[in-house]
């Protein structure tokens, strides 16, 4: 008679065990698997969203600036026949963009000395000033020729192409930015240092 009661309290204790292992109240590693690869899609595609809307960087704007203006004035002058112009302004570190005639450069220059007519000619809608910290350095062309002040024009064609140019952009903390306006592209691309022809 003991043996059986022996066995008897072993079978309850083994089927009380194995009770236990199924009810338990965890996750799988599948389950969790899946769970966290659903927080990573979402989470890869929200974080970049947040970072444009969150991050308001002075480099990151003027750099949207360029490259978004250049390629719309590749794309106006090709669109409306048109010659446009990028004028980089030293003096008053500004840029903006106006269409080209056949006068402007003259009327540019005629205009210079006398800063009220000047600023009157800039269209207030295209006009960019660099922000606090940002300064312009230089505009290097592939003839050798870099200008430091005044006001450099950057030419778009009606053919599709442009002036090669580079634009040297210096901040607050001495990091020295370039953008590279190529000829035939429609894209400008951005270095990260100063680069020459």
């Amino acid at each position: 008679m003991k043996n059986i009661i022996r066995i008897s309290i072993v079978g309850k204790l083994n089927r009380f065990l194995a009770s236990k292992a199924t009810n338990d109240k965890a996750f799988t590693l599948i389950e969790l698997i899946v769970v966290i690869s659903l927080i990573s899609i979402i989470l890869a595609f929200s974080l970049p969203k947040l970072n444009i809307s969150l991050v308001t960087d002075n480099q990151r704007k003027l750099s949207a600036w360029i490259v978004l203006t250049v390629k719309s004035l590749k794309e106006n002058a090709v669109r409306e026949q048109l010659s446009y112009v990028l004028y980089v302004d030293f003096d008053n570190q500004q840029m903006w963009t106006a269409k080209d005639g056949p006068d402007d450069a003259k009327n540019q220059e005629e205009a210079a000395p006398e800063k009220s007519d000047k600023e009157k000619e800039i269209p207030q809608e295209n006009k960019y000033l660099l922000p606090q910290g940002v300064r312009l350095m230089d505009v290097a062309f592939t003839e050798d020729e870099k200008i430091k002040e005044g006001i450099v024009p950057i030419h778009f064609y009606p053919k599709g192409y442009s002036d090669k140019a580079i634009i040297h952009i210096q901040d607050a903390d001495d990091n020295r930015y370039s953008y590279l306006i190529e000829s035939f592209l429609p894209h400008v691309n951005i270095f990260e240092e100063y680069i020459d022809f």
